[in-house]
């Protein structure tokens, strides 16, 4: 759950952008859904992913 301030802030954003107010639970659900979105984007590598700094997983990944 993100603080109070971040919201606010998240819904001033969201007003000057699209020009649509939201109110404090829909402000909170989509700030909360962009900030795990960006977790799930640039968090460490999952299982199974190839990790791109092992360049010998990186070219028996890509030979197969």
């Amino acid at each position: 759950m993100l603080p109070k301030k971040a919201i606010e802030e998240f819904k001033k954003i969201y007003k000057k952008h699209y020009g649509v107010e939201l109110s404090d639970e829909e402000a909170g659900f989509r700030a909360n859904n962009l900030v795990n979105l960006y977790k799930a984007v640039y968090s460490d590598p999952l299982f199974g992913r190839v990790e791109i700094g092992k360049k010998e997983n990186y070219e028996a990944q890509r030979m197969s």
